[in-house]
């Protein structure tokens, strides 16, 4: 049977599309919903902080909330699950990374790589100076993370795994790609919803994160995606990752719980 065509206006300024955009029209279609997305919500939320709208309600009720159904078997949970999405557990895998991706020579990916964590970063503390939001409780923070808005936690870590997923599913098939989605998702859900619950952070101060985050990723994901992915192991890329996730994160957790369960005490964080 011949292969339908469509009309010969449409098939000749389809011809002239780069190749990389008819194979991945599907993820710049989704990333473009999500940039749009989550880019209104990040101001939205913004508005309802500058205008004390029902957002603002919501953040007095959800930290109350939490903050009475703490217990000591939880709290240690939460705080090492917090503890895993830290400042030096985020630099140990960027690094890592990004040194396997020097190892590939993946100079296209690695760019991004840099943009991504770096930039992501340097706007979201660029935001915190900007805001000068202040936390729910003093925490013994400095520098900019004395500031709240947006929750630093939140962002670096969608932006982290996120373009790690990213990076890994282009050579995926899709039943593949899902269980990783899931899996990326439920984990930098678990630590934005530990700054939660530990009372470092309002529930704008997350959602603001996450929105910011998204966008970002979603902005490079447009431009990453046009061209060709470069060849990457992407399991054992993925396996690298996250064998250094739980060996950094995991250090991070023995020398640090025992202080951040006193930092995060009840008591201390109302």
């Amino acid at each position: 049977m011949p292969t339908r065509r469509l009309h010969p206006w449409i098939d000749a300024r389809l011809r002239r599309l780069p190749e990389p955009f008819l194979q991945e029209w599907r993820a710049l279609l989704v990333f473009g919903f999500i940039l749009i997305f989550a880019a209104w919500l990040f101001f939205e939320v913004i508005e309802d902080m500058v205008w004390g709208d029902p957002l603002v309600w919501a953040d007095t009720a959800t930290y109350a909330t939490l903050q009475a159904l703490r217990t000591p078997w939880l709290d240690h949970l939460m705080i090492g699950i917090t503890e895993l999405g830290d400042t030096p557990v985020v630099i140990g895998v960027a690094v890592t990374v990004g040194l396997w991706l020097v190892r590939e020579r993946a100079w296209h990916t690695l760019l991004y790589w840099v943009m991504a964590i770096g930039g992501g970063s340097a706007i979201n503390s660029a935001i915190k100076l900007a805001m000068r939001r202040a936390r729910p409780g003093d925490l013994h923070y400095d520098g900019v993370s004395v500031f709240s808005f947006p929750s630093g936690h939140s962002t670096t870590n969608a932006v982290l795994y996120g373009f790690l997923i990213m990076i890994i599913a282009r050579s995926l098939p899709l039943k593949t790609r899902l269980p990783i989605f899931a899996g990326a998702i439920l984990f930098v859900g678990l630590i934005a919803f530990s700054r939660l619950y530990v009372g470092a952070h309002w529930l704008s101060d997350v959602a603001g994160g996450l929105a910011f985050g998204s966008a970002w990723l979603a902005l490079l994901g447009l431009f990453y995606m046009w061209r060709p992915a470069e060849p990457i192991e992407p399991y054992k890329l993925l396996a690298v990752a996250g064998i250094t996730l739980l060996v950094v994160g995991g250090l991070n957790i023995l020398l640090h719980h025992g202080a951040d369960v006193l930092r995060y005490a009840p008591g201390g964080a109302s």
